[in-house]
């Protein structure tokens, strides 16, 4: 799923003192043909006898039309793709959380985030994914592993996706515009992502560990994002083997409080309230 989508509509830009087309550079051909009507127009125009107030008035409204064309800003873009599951992915296998505090729940208190799965194998495959996102690390200081919770009413979901600001994807670009600096001299270059986003739904009916858990845990002090597994109903027990996530960061909103500023918003208004 892509972060934001370039549907190569024209837009304007205000950009002072008069407002300016932005388009993709695929309509950039289509541009200088009607820039070079405009010039025909206006030399046709000039052999023919209008009256005053009619010629002058066209010639204004051609000569506001040429400027406007020629101010266009075209853009070209670049895929970026953050790493795919090379596993099916399967809600089921993935049944419940787990909100763990040692010790009575309080800012100081050290706190585990689990995700219960039903499958060690499909749970060492979902963490192999999760640390793809963050370029092998277990340790996510720069919140490369996007972790958010949306509560509502009875029901809260659990949102997983990399972030668009690995610093992976701003030198990517970087280096995209450094490459086509004069093959697409004036044009503006438009980044694309396209990633995976991971939504979950979990009940509240026998209990809410999340308000527990946000409650208590302050955003940039450190967690666990860790595996657990049940298996045939048993309690959820620690995959040792599959080494947790270091989190220092996590959002938590109710649906009213999203912006157009959280991908979860768009996701949210598209897919689960539909």
């Amino acid at each position: 799923m892509a972060k934001r989508v370039v549907d190569g509509f024209p837009r304007l830009r205000w950009v002072k003192p008069f407002p300016r087309l932005v388009l993709h550079e695929k309509h950039e051909l289509r541009i200088k043909l009607g820039l070079r009507i405009v010039t025909g127009i206006g030399i046709l125009t000039s052999l023919i006898s209008l009256p005053i107030v009619a010629g002058f008035g066209l010639a204004v409204g051609l000569t506001a039309l040429d400027v406007f064309l020629e101010k266009i800003i075209f853009y070209y873009t670049s895929l970026y793709v953050t790493a795919l599951p090379d596993f099916s992915y399967d809600p089921d296998k993935w049944p419940a959380m787990v909100f763990v505090s040692f010790g009575p729940p309080s800012p100081d208190s050290d706190k585990i985030v689990g995700l219960v799965f039903s499958d060690r194998d499909y749970a060492r495959k979902f963490f192999d994914l999760l640390l793809a996102w963050n370029h092998g690390e277990n340790e996510d200081t720069e919140n490369n592993i996007q972790l958010s919770f949306i509560t509502d009413e009875d029901r809260y979901y659990v949102y997983l996706y990399s972030s668009i600001e690995m610093m992976s994807i701003k030198k990517t670009f970087a280096k995209v515009k450094r490459q086509n600096r004069l093959k697409k001299f004036g044009k503006e270059h438009f980044g694309l992502v396209m990633q995976m986003v991971i939504c979950r739904g979990f009940d509240t009916t026998h209990g809410y560990a999340l308000g527990q858990f946000t409650e208590h845990q302050p955003n940039g002090k450190h967690f666990l994002l860790a595996p657990f597994i049940s298996e045939n109903g048993s309690p959820p027990q620690p995959i040792l083997e599959i080494e947790p996530i270091s989190k220092f960061h996590y959002k938590s909103k109710i649906p009213s409080e999203l912006t157009d500023e959280d991908f979860e918003h768009v996701h949210w208004k598209k897919l689960v309230r539909r």
